[in-house]
């Protein structure tokens, strides 16, 4: 009885406060647009690829570095369309270049956090040697972040995401290689303007 008179006694004390004093601020970390607004942002950072295909295990694990420029335009407070290129490169020489289609997605729009996911079009190596074939395929991109605010305008963010691709039949090194799958992982950082 006691706890149903606690209960029926903080449903009153909630329903006095006004509905606004209940919602809270935004935070400075970030305050997404209401819609209409352009956005772009260009990234740098670590990256690592891993080649394989169906009749083997690993045909290349390299690491090296992911560059990325996206931009794009707000058509709702807290999500953001655009394209979003990327190229990772080692020192070897292997280079993986995708271009997709992304949606940005802020769950809770008065913090920084995000995710990000897109589809599109990856051409990528077929092997470790310069004479070895390479691919284009389709390839899809699951990543999240985290944006800075540093003024009206300008923010940092930081940013994971792996990119998966499939490149199709390729010839690696002379030798067939079905099926062949790359698999690009990345954490860097962007600078962001909106």
């Amino acid at each position: 009885m006691r706890a149903r008179a606690l209960a029926a006694l903080l449903l009153v004390a909630l329903a006095a406060v006004p509905v606004s004093a209940q919602v809270p601020a935004p935070s400075p970390a970030y305050t997404p647009k209401r819609g209409g607004g352009l956005w772009g942002d260009v990234g740098i950072g670590y990256g690592s690829l891993h080649l394989t295909c169906a009749t083997c295990a690993t045909l290349v694990a390299a690491g090296g570095t992911a560059v990325t420029l996206s931009a794009g335009f707000t058509p709702a407070r807290n999500v953001l369309l655009g394209l979003q290129a990327q190229q990772w490169s080692s020192s070897g020489g292997q280079r993986v270049s995708s271009l997709l289609a992304v949606v940005q997605w802020y769950p809770w729009p008065a913090i920084g956090f995000f995710t990000r996911a897109g589809n599109g079009i990856v051409r990528g190596p077929g092997g470790a040697e310069p004479a070895s074939t390479q691919g284009t395929g389709v390839g899809f991109a699951l990543g999240v972040g985290y944006d800075v605010k540093l003024n009206r305008r300008l923010g940092l963010t930081v940013q994971a995401a792996t990119h998966i691709s499939a490149l199709g039949d390729l010839t690696v090194n002379g030798q067939p290689a079905p099926d062949v799958i790359a698999y690009v992982t990345r954490l860097g950082v962007a600078v962001v303007l909106r």
